[in-house]
């Protein structure tokens, strides 16, 4: 008998066998997409024990969540976006990586060293249409080195972990279940994957 699969249907048990393979609970968050090498406890637990980044400020004891991104990544704005409304309730780390061109790493760099990184974030998100130039302006001579090998250090986690797309984030959920999440969410669905109805 000559079984005909879809695309969709051969993805999605490639994603369930990588998820078996790596013996990690994953629960997808539908439309985020899932590559089939990508291990959510590892992007997790690697973010917040070897990686640098930033939050809003927020509640006390809020949910956390992990996002790598890139400045220069129109995705990534509208993730920040969405996720606004949200950001007083759940502590969302931002990691920013170099993925996207030669302005990603310094302008990446020079949020994290500012006293509010948020309010540089923010100001990023802000100028991001800007005819002239996409974002935040940066004086590359006075980044510190130490600083921009700590965004190569996010890129090459966001990598380990088997990401391949920014932005991408990951929340544990109160069931242990690391849950993907993307721009294609609305501020809605983001609500549900952070458990906060």
């Amino acid at each position: 008998m000559n079984a005909k699969f879809s695309r969709r249907t051969l993805f999605a048990f490639a994603s369930a066998a990588a998820a078996m393979t790596a013996g990690v609970k994953t629960a997808s968050a539908s439309p985020a997409s899932i590559p089939p090498i990508w291990n959510g406890e590892k992007m997790y637990n690697s973010f917040l024990k070897d990686g640098t980044g930033f939050s809003f400020p927020h509640k006390e004891g809020a949910p956390v969540a992990v996002v790598a991104f890139d400045t220069q990544c129109p995705d990534c704005m509208r993730l920040l976006q969405r996720l606004q409304p949200l950001l007083k309730d759940v502590q969302v780390n931002f990691y920013p990586i170099s993925f996207m061109n030669i302005h990603s790493e310094p302008q990446g760099t020079t949020i994290p060293m500012a006293d509010k990184p948020y309010e540089v974030f923010e100001r990023q998100h802000e100028h991001f249409k800007d005819p002239d130039f996409r974002g935040i302006r940066y004086d590359i001579s006075k980044l510190p080195v130490e600083l921009r090998d700590k965004v190569w250090t996010n890129t090459k986690l966001h990598r380990r972990a088997g990401c391949r797309a920014v932005p991408y984030g990951v929340f544990k959920n109160s069931k242990g279940e690391y849950v993907p999440f993307d721009e294609n969410l609305t501020t809605e669905e983001l609500r549900k994957v952070f458990e906060l109805n």
